[in-house]
């Protein structure tokens, strides 16, 4: 798998992190749009990521979990994991440079490369547009779509959502009330309930997707739980995976 060392290194300041968000970023504007997923018939494996903590030794690790999903059966086919030890503080606005690297070591075990990645944070909705999603997918150069559970940047309608399966509203860079006519105003993403009766998530396009293929995948995965269910099933076995480290 060929991937952008300088974007899975962890070692940076927030400083210098920043710096890496900023010329990147400015890197995938120029990325043409025919390289963009703009039809779900070519993804056939999506690939669900999630790492969970445990301190061993007053020591932080973190388990990475990455799970092979079959988007044409809508099913799990297999799943893997990497351990190791977290080096890079949390902080937002950088949770890429403290998790990339780890979720890379499970991706890379998976038998072939996903034809996308579900992330378990933001990607477009991020200051500087470069949130976990967008990080680890231009570090691999593969499809992502960042699914968070709570807001970060942007404005939206809380009351507009309602726990319906498919009810959304748009998130935007400006509060909409307090944009000028004239001026443009971007779109971020989308909150949406997958679920009926489930609270909502925040998606936004990670890297080389659109956004209208990024609901229509999260919709489609979505089954009995809050979010996709590959994402799901990596949060869920990444946390049962932690027990067998804690001494």
């Amino acid at each position: 798998m060929i991937f952008k060392e300088e974007l899975l290194r962890n070692n940076y300041s927030f400083e210098q992190a920043e710096l890496i968000q900023i010329k990147y970023q400015n890197k995938i504007k120029s990325i043409r749009k025919e390289e963009y997923i703009s039809d779900i018939k070519p993804i056939k494996t999506i690939a669900g990521v999630d790492i969970s903590y445990f301190y061993d030794e007053n020591k932080e690790n973190g388990v990475s979990c990455a799970v092979l999903w079959n988007l044409e059966q809508n099913k799990e086919e297999k799943h893997y994991f990497a351990q190791d030890l977290i080096s890079f503080p949390y902080k937002s606005g950088f949770l890429g440079f403290r998790e990339c690297k780890l979720l890379f070591k499970a991706i890379a075990k998976l038998p072939s490369s996903p034809d996308l990645i579900m992330c378990d944070g933001h990607g477009k909705i991020h200051p500087r547009r470069f949130g976990e999603a967008v990080h680890l997918g231009f570090a691999l150069n593969i499809p992502t779509i960042g699914i968070a559970k709570n807001p970060y940047i942007g404005y939206f309608n809380k009351n507009e959502i309602q726990k319906i399966k498919g009810n959304k509203a748009p998130v935007w860079a400006k509060d909409p009330e307090n944009v000028d006519e004239d001026s443009s105003n971007e779109l971020l993403g989308y909150v949406i309930c997958l679920n009926d009766g489930s609270k909502p998530v925040f998606i936004s396009v990670g890297y080389k997707t659109t956004i209208d293929i990024a609901l229509k995948i999260c919709l489609i995965t979505t089954k009995r739980h809050r979010q996709p269910e590959p994402l799901y099933l990596a949060d869920h076995l990444s946390r049962k995976r932690t027990k067998s480290y804690i001494s």
